[in-house]
């Protein structure tokens, strides 16, 4: 492994642990670019809404924990797979609180650029999400079509 390729990991590293699990805002534009791009169900575009997805999450998550099970390196990609346990304490996407604990499940694969996280694009089980907190997608889904 290269060097710039153990720094793009010690990156992704320190997004997970200083700025998602310790809550360190203050780290995030060390480790993400400006404009950085979020695909995920919608698409995000630069650092504020970086910013304000995880702001968002933390509302609904405050003890959210991040654990890496996985982290592969190639180039200036860097791929993730992990977990995130917490408490559904406040709402999330108009789904009020259940006092609930989740696990949430992920894979990310980030591009960077400059030494920066540049773009991610991320895979999320939501569905499993939205089941641990007593909510059937599927029943969610047909219900709104049928509006």
């Amino acid at each position: 492994m290269t060097s710039t390729e153990q720094a793009h990991g010690e990156t992704v590293r320190r997004l997970y642990e200083e700025y998602l699990n310790q809550n360190r805002s203050e780290a995030l534009p060390f480790l993400v670019s400006e404009d950085v791009v979020l695909h995920t169900a919608t698409e995000e575009r630069g650092i504020a809404a970086y910013a304000a997805l995880t702001d968002r999450l933390r509302v609904a998550f405050p003890d959210m924990q991040f654990t890496i099970c996985d982290l592969i390196v190639n180039d200036d990609r860097v791929a993730v797979r992990w977990t995130m346990e917490a408490t559904h304490t406040g709402p999330l996407a108009g789904i009020p609180a259940t006092g609930k604990r989740v696990l949430q499940r992920a894979n990310v694969i980030y591009r960077f650029a400059d030494g920066k996280i540049a773009e991610g694009w991320a895979v999320m089980d939501q569905a499993g999400m939205l089941r641990q907190l007593g909510f059937d997608p599927l029943v969610a889904a047909r219900s709104a079509a049928a509006k």
